[in-house]
């Protein structure tokens, strides 16, 4: 939902070309019946545009009250801690920034799809920054202590950037499933379940900070 015209077309286009099933588009909450939509099989992702921020909020609370099995996605400009606090406690299972590509936009997407909670990364370096500035060596020693080779901590920084595994792929000069294999290496040597939790675990020891193209 968007009251941009443009922005809503552009959208739906991005997202059907990525083999999502558009159902509608619509300028705000009270044009939305997503009623409509009977297979109780179906994962239903709505996604929210956060330009006007207390409307995003508003419609994001009417969602969750019509449909809580529904999955609700914020697409934002602005990812500062607060907006994010705001909309996870209005219910909403995802928040994205608009900067981000249509690649790594697809990938948050089905894993919103899957159960995950997405949360932008800039969110846990402004938590971090403190911490990781005033303990610089205790970052490092951590980093060691977990065993990541230095291809995984670089890749672990594109974790935190929030890139699909083509992105790192491309950028990498590796394979995709090699990219596969050192997610999985660096989920297991960090004991986290998923992504989002191993980028918590890379921002708060400081990785925040370098994590930029290879």
């Amino acid at each position: 939902m968007s009251q941009n015209e443009i922005e809503r077309e552009g959208l739906r286009r991005v997202l059907a070309e990525q083999s999502f099933a558009v159902v509608s588009v619509h300028r705000d909450h009270h044009e939305l019946d997503l009623g409509a939509i009977d297979d109780p099989e179906s994962v239903v992702l709505v996604l929210v545009d956060a330009a006007n921020e207390e409307e995003s909020l508003e419609t994001c609370r009417y969602l969750r009250q019509s449909w809580p099995h529904y999955r609700v996605v914020v697409f934002a400009a602005n990812c500062q801690g607060k907006a994010v606090y705001d909309a996870f406690q209005a219910g909403v299972h995802g928040y994205v920034g608009k900067h981000i590509s249509v690649d790594s936009l697809t990938e948050m997407l089905k894993l919103v799809a899957l159960g995950e909670k997405i949360i932008p990364s800039q969110v846990f370096f402004d938590l971090s920054v403190p911490k990781t500035v005033s303990q610089p060596s205790d970052a490092k020693a951590s980093i060691g202590e977990a065993n990541l080779s230095d291809r995984e901590v670089q890749i672990l920084q594109r974790l935190i950037r929030g890139d699909a595994n083509k992105i790192i792929s491309r950028d990498m000069s590796i394979t995709e499933a090699t990219v596969k294999v050192h997610v999985k290496s660096i989920l297991r040597k960090l004991a986290v379940a998923n992504r989002t939790q191993a980028a918590i675990w890379g921002v708060a020891r400081g990785l925040g900070q370098t994590a930029g193209h290879v």
